[in-house]
């Protein structure tokens, strides 16, 4: 009730979900057999105007689904490998670019790339550096930790008010409100 009550000023802004339903991420069997979860990418991508001709997933424009994972540990490829045998299922073409770890920090910093093998490491007791993973300011910054460039206010506004809270117990309720809206 806590954490609602502090994302309550924010309904609208946010997902309605977010006050109704706990996030629960995806989940397969692991044995590769995932044709419900590729079936349901399938009709997010059909509902933002993709379709697949001839095993190519095409936009209105004709032009193909491509990417390219940015990578600085070759061990990373067994990884995402079993990921990208998945998205070629539904026409995808996914490449993998491993580079040294030089060319990786300098495209990190100048976010160019189109996906990264990434993690956003937490202490017990956020501060400060939350603007730097969340803040609609830290996107537009070349090497800030915003790697996935979010700007949102309703954001901006979790993430200080988790900085101001006044003790222990409103920090953990501030930092759960927060990831809350992160995950929806």
């Amino acid at each position: 009730d806590e954490e609602l009550a502090i994302l309550e000023p924010l309904r609208g802004q946010i997902p309605d979900e977010v006050f109704t339903t706990v996030y629960q991420a995806p989940t397969t069997l692991g044995d590769g057999r995932n044709r419900s979860q590729l079936r349901q990418a399938m009709g997010l991508l059909k509902e933002a105007g993709w379709t697949l001709k001839a095993g190519t997933l095409l936009n209105e424009k004709g032009d193909p689904f491509t990417f390219e994972i940015l990578l600085v540990q070759k061990d990373f490829e067994r990884v995402v490998a079993p990921f990208i045998r998945n998205l070629e299922r539904i026409g995808m073409d996914v490449s993998i670019r491993i580079v040294d770890v030089s060319q990786y920090i300098n495209r990190l910093r100048a976010y160019d790339f189109d996906m990264i093998v990434g993690s956003f490491g937490q202490s017990s007791s956020p501060g400060n550096e939350q603007r730097e993973y969340w803040g609609s300011e830290a996107a537009n910054q070349p090497g800030s930790r915003n790697v996935i460039g979010i700007k949102d206010p309703a954001i901006d506004q979790l993430v200080e008010s988790l900085i101001q809270a006044p003790n222990r117990e409103q920090l953990v309720l501030h930092a759960r409100a927060l990831d809350r809206v992160l995950q929806w």
